[in-house]
């Protein structure tokens, strides 16, 4: 019998462990019904497959035993790359390389697609689903729609984020825990952007109308470690009144904390950035403050940038008392 969620944190001792992610998500669904809780993280290194949900939840606590020990890993990256290139009308893919690719797939083929309503440019990717595997070709289930040029990127449209806190979600604090990307200096060095991050915390919204639901709100990510990302470490669309603090994100492929769509009053203070492709991005946020971090051997340190066309986003924010060392481009953008 398995214990419950108040006993299992009772439970805990410094003996290490692994939870499923079953698991894991069995605790967090309890503690969302009962209308708020702690749910507990055991030491062990806990493999995350699909992603852990939050969502809805209010007054709920995700906390580790010990930051450095208490670890939610994804598995190893999913991807391929094309060895050559690919007509309009082809099935097969010659694979240059490729790893923990499965049939059923849906894949993201890195390159020109179907033209985008918002930017009427192409979109930089089309979709397409593994019918086939050999050590030297994936199959598709249908005839590709674009032209594949070689050495053309291709990964798992699906990939998880980690953590992701959805819906009307207020009070969620995540605090003293590893958040691990599961990359490795081996890996290609992929931008996973919205996926494979280690918090992806979402409001509604479209482009040209902003929130279209309440924002998610009071999402704190404090004292954990975040690393090894293919996506952001920490990355808020239409969220408020919320906060990363004296957290360490490190080795990411794309941005340590991005403060994106619609976000607004959210504080990032008193955190170590090292070795990511921006230390903080925000991109049409508002009533935001960067306060008193310090980005290390990041591409960048501080980017701001537009968008939405709406009026008012990229108003009102404060960037001061950060420290920025060692950045091959610019300390603000």
């Amino acid at each position: 019998m398995r214990p419950s969620l108040i006993a299992f944190s009772l439970l805990i001792t410094a003996q290490a462990f692994a939870l499923s992610e079953k698991e894991i998500q069995g605790f967090i669904d309890e503690a969302i019904k009962a209308g708020g809780g702690e749910v507990m993280i055991p030491p062990g290194t806990h493999l995350i497959t699909k992603g852990l949900v939050i969502k809805d939840a209010k007054k709920l606590r995700l906390v580790g035993y010990d930051k450095e020990a208490s670890i939610l890993k994804l598995p190893p990256l999913a991807f391929a790359e094309s060895a050559e290139a690919a007509s309009v009308g082809a099935t097969r893919l010659a694979l240059r390389r490729s790893q923990n690719l499965a049939v059923g797939m849906r894949l993201h083929l890195e390159c020109d697609g179907e033209l985008d309503a918002f930017t009427q440019k192409p979109k930089p990717f089309q979709i397409a689903f593994v019918k086939e595997l050999s050590p030297d070709a994936v199959v598709l289930r249908d005839p590709l729609k674009f032209p594949v040029p070689s050495s053309t990127t291709i990964r798992d449209s699906q990939a998880a984020n980690l953590i992701e806190v959805r819906g009307a979600s207020e009070g969620v604090t995540i605090e003293k825990l590893t958040l691990d990307g599961g990359r490795t200096p081996a890996d290609p060095p992929e931008r996973g952007h919205a996926q494979l991050c280690g918090i992806f915390a979402t409001g509604a919204y479209s482009y040209e109308k902003g929130p279209t639901a309440p924002r998610v709100k009071g999402v704190r990510v404090t004292r954990c470690i975040i690393q090894n990302c293919f996506g952001r470490g920490v990355a808020f669309y239409s969220v408020e009144d919320s906060a990363v603090d004296d957290c360490t994100v490190m080795d990411c492929n794309d941005e340590a904390v991005d403060l994106d769509h619609f976000t607004q009053k959210t504080l990032v203070q008193h955190n170590h950035f090292a070795r990511c492709n921006v230390g903080v991005e925000l991109n049409d946020a508002n009533d935001c403050a960067v306060l008193f971090n310090e980005m290390r051997d990041c591409g960048i340190g501080v980017n701001l940038w537009r968008w939405c066309k709406i009026p008012d986003p990229n108003e009102r924010n404060s960037i001061e008392g950060n420290t920025i060392a060692r950045t091959p481009g610019n300390a603000r953008q």
